[in-house]
């Protein structure tokens, strides 16, 4: 067992298990795990968090952060992956007779008639097992965040790893929580050289493959920053603030209970 510890101290918390697994559903090694305890614990030093423990039992992470109910730390262990995508094509949200999330091959088909279907098909409500393991070369069925949205994304055109700094606060204009990401010099010319060339087109901010955000371009953008603006609590915004800032986590960690 490896553990780590952040903070100062402060009232125990509800401690909260983790399965661990890779993004092709296998189980993640002990470096892999190590890794992402590593990054939990960064996460949690970034947000002045109080006293956080994380343990690490082979492919099982627990997590503890002081004074908390459990919801503080199912945030820490968000993948924290984003990937800007086009958005191909959307239409609202029906609850479909089965109760199903079509598999990966399905949801990330190139043929058309297997992607109309799986956009007739997917339920929303339903958590996703993708959970930021999407291929980010391949398009994407998939929800909005609010599950009320259906959307066909295309292959990504900026990777969240170009985004060197991140900090979540309120939109002015919307009075929404957002998050205001910084991107590198490689990230801040792709995003300009895409939003020039598809001005007056939406494209989606997908985070754990799920779109929190579908903006459409109103023009080229060749600053380096962009906003994040979608269905956020504060501690979600600053959470996944602290995700970019930090890198996203090597595996998918499920709660268990």
């Amino acid at each position: 067992m490896v553990a780590g510890a952040c903070g100062g101290q402060a009232e125990p918390g509800k401690a909260v298990a983790f399965l661990g697994r890779n993004f092709d559903g296998g189980i993640p090694s002990a470096g892999t795990m190590d890794q992402a305890r590593l990054t939990v614990e960064k996460r949690a030093s970034g947000l002045g968090l109080g006293k956080t423990t994380v343990s690490v039992d082979t492919d099982m992470m627990t997590i503890v952060v002081a004074g908390d109910d459990g919801s503080v730390a199912r945030l820490l262990a968000k993948t924290g992956r984003v990937l800007l995508r086009p958005v191909l094509a959307s239409k609202p949200f029906q609850v479909a007779t089965q109760r199903i999330v079509p598999g990966r091959d399905a949801r990330q088909s190139g043929d058309a008639a297997v992607q109309a279907a799986t956009m007739g098909g997917i339920d929303c409500r339903l958590p996703d097992p993708l959970m930021g393991g999407d291929e980010a070369t391949l398009p994407l069925v998939t929800c909005s965040n609010t599950a009320d949205t259906v959307y066909l994304l295309g292959p990504a055109v900026v990777d969240g790893r170009e985004i060197s700094d991140a900090k979540g606060g309120m939109d002015t204009r919307t009075a929404r929580y957002g998050v205001t990401v910084t991107f590198s010099e490689s990230g801040t010319r792709q995003f300009a050289q895409y939003t020039a060339a598809n001005v007056g087109k939406q494209f989606a901010f997908a985070v754990d493959s799920q779109v929190v955000s579908a903006p459409v371009i109103a023009s080229a953008s060749y600053g380096n920053q962009s906003q994040i603006v979608g269905n956020f609590t504060k501690a979600a915004a600053d959470n996944l603030a602290a995700a970019l800032r930090y890198g996203a986590l090597p595996t998918i960690l499920t709660p268990q209970g």
